[in-house]
């Protein structure tokens, strides 16, 4: 293997861990594009990686180079591409390199508590809060407790945060399938 497939190969198992330990699903393929690398990632979680005008997309891509350049200062420098989301020509990050300007991206649309599928892919923090927020109605008037599906950390804290001030319901997070990353929520009453 040659150094600069050595150095290509690191990059994208860094940034595929660091998207895994920021709890997002993702694929993550390297190539090298006019002595420059080029991570190209495909996710649902595309709009949390990209962030709002590019900035959460900007500072991963900071953070990895400092890291590829730490010991390795003759490392090319590395570029992401977000589902066609990268930094054009002129410096900003563009949806299709170059086409025009974002102001932001979701790809996700919004879902209702019926359908635990929909509550899955509704990355957003205010639909996951009023989902809770129904939930935990359901609880009270039902006495029975509800688990909500697997989600990431980060969701699941949006949930135990939303009915922390709540004093007749109670939350807790449980293990799924053996899986450690991705857990559900249980509501159920004090």
């Amino acid at each position: 293997m040659t150094e600069s497939n050595e150095r290509l190969t690191k990059a994208s198992t860094t940034l595929a861990t660091m998207l895994d330990y920021l709890g997002l699903n993702a694929s993550v393929k390297g190539e090298e594009k006019n002595g420059k690398f080029v991570l190209s990632t495909s996710s649902d979680d595309a709009g949390r990686i990209i962030g709002k005008k590019g900035q959460s997309l900007q500072s991963l891509e900071l953070l990895l180079n400092r890291m590829a350049t730490k010991n390795d200062i003759d490392c090319p420098w590395i570029s992401i591409d977000v589902d066609g989301y990268s930094k054009g020509n002129n410096g900003h990050y563009v949806k299709g390199g170059g086409a025009k300007k974002r102001n932001g991206y979701s790809g996700k649309k919004k879902g209702d508590f019926s359908d635990k599928r929909k509550f899955r892919s509704s990355k957003k923090p205010e639909n996951i809060k009023q989902q809770t927020l129904d939930a935990a109605k359901e609880v009270k008037r039902w006495g029975e407790a509800v688990t909500l599906p697997p989600m990431n950390s980060h969701d699941r804290r949006i949930v135990h945060m939303t009915l922390k001030e709540d004093k007749e319901i109670k939350t807790e997070s449980i293990e799924v399938n053996g899986s450690d990353r991705l857990k559900s929520v249980v509501i159920s009453l004090i």
